[in-house]
């Protein structure tokens, strides 16, 4: 480990690169199946939605959940390709300068990855918020008939 700056900078291996990049591309996986069930409920609430004027509210959480699934598509793309550019580090040839780059790449990803988790967390969190309220509101509907 190195310092830098303030930092701390890790020097992980290429197997601890390696499992790294599949457990996020496992999650970020499990995140797409996730974005598709979160699409499918705001689309089963649709009309009460409507009628409880929640329509801006979902709009915005609808567009988040676009833009969150934009940026785990990219980011899954990134990671196969990052994945596959991981010979540079074990094929036993000394490329120090390619090596270098890749573990810069992968630090990126750590920073990148994390963002992404807090956003789409944040994301998830409104439209079950937003799910919640209506079911409250459905709920007390029938109470009250």
């Amino acid at each position: 480990m190195k310092t830098n700056k303030g930092k701390l900078v890790e020097w992980f291996s290429a197997e601890r690169m390696h499992e790294m990049s599949k457990n996020w591309l496992s999650d970020l996986n499990f995140i797409k199946d996730e974005q598709l069930f979160l699409e499918e409920l705001i689309t089963n609430y649709t009309q009460k939605i409507i009628d409880n004027n929640d329509l801006e509210r979902a709009q915005t959480a609808t567009t988040a959940l676009y833009r969150t699934k934009r940026g785990n598509e990219k980011l899954i793309n990134s990671l196969i390709k990052h994945e596959q550019e991981l010979e540079v580090i074990v094929n036993g040839i000394d490329e120090l300068e390619e090596e270098n780059k890749y573990k810069k790449e992968h630090r990126e990803f750590t920073s990148k990855i994390s963002a992404f988790y807090h956003d789409y967390k944040a994301v998830k969190f409104e439209i079950f918020s937003l799910i919640k309220d209506l079911m409250k509101t459905d709920k007390m509907t029938h109470l009250i008939k």
